[in-house]
């Protein structure tokens, strides 16, 4: 598959401190969960423009809230990327229509969010491999249980619908829903990102975030 066919699409919200990484905020308050939100989706973008030259792909912002607020035209500029606003709905709903909207101008599109510093790259790489006529479907697992990207060539409703979202369950219940429909997919190695406080500790410690 040419990798000239592949989109990258991010999901972000805002940098609006107190609805940002909210579970942070008894840790770590309003302004410093906003800061670290900061580092972390740097550090995706900056992932992301590196796979543009690397895999030649194209890339976009897909934004929760206000499309024209500063934080959001701030990160489109600087990392020269289109701007769209999320659907209203449920997370599953609105990955449905972002994979769907992207996929009908490329051949697969691969969607991530910006809580996985842990990201590359080769992670990408190996998730737009994963992609081919006979498995339209690839999901990097998160070790809690849920998952750091998900990419399709195809993409229907099936593995977006009775998910109960936020929770350790999310790849289980997906997993069950493709089989349910008899949807070939692929996975590939499980990464971490970060939720709660011992995930940014982990961050630190790794040298992928700093304090401040």
């Amino acid at each position: 598959m040419p990798v000239s066919s592949l989109h990258i699409a991010v999901f972000c919200r805002p940098l609006i401190p107190g609805e940002v990484k909210t579970r942070l905020i008894p840790a770590y308050g309003a302004d410093g969960a906003a800061r670290l939100y900061a580092q972390l989706v740097e550090r995706t973008l900056r992932t992301v423009d590196e796979a543009r030259t690397a895999l030649g792909t194209s890339a976009s912002l897909w934004v929760a809230g206000d499309v024209k607020h500063p934080s959001v035209r701030g990160w489109a500029d600087r990392f020269e990327l289109p701007v769209h606003a999320q659907c209203t709905g449920d997370l599953g709903e609105k990955m449905l229509h972002c994979l769907s909207s992207m996929v009908a101008a490329y051949e697969h599109v691969l969607l991530i969010g910006t809580d996985c510093p842990a990201l590359h790259v080769d992670h990408l790489r190996a998730a737009s491999d994963a992609i081919s006529e006979t498995c339209p479907w690839v999901f990097t697992p998160a070790e809690d249980g849920g998952y750091v990207l998900v990419g399709s060539r195809a993409p229907v409703a099936a593995p977006f619908v009775g998910i109960a979202w936020s929770t350790s369950s999310v790849m289980a219940q997906t997993r069950v829903a493709l089989k349910a429909k008899t949807i070939k997919w692929a996975e590939t190695a499980p990464l971490w990102d970060i939720d709660e406080a011992a995930d940014v500790e982990r961050a630190f410690a790794e040298g992928l975030i700093v304090r401040g």
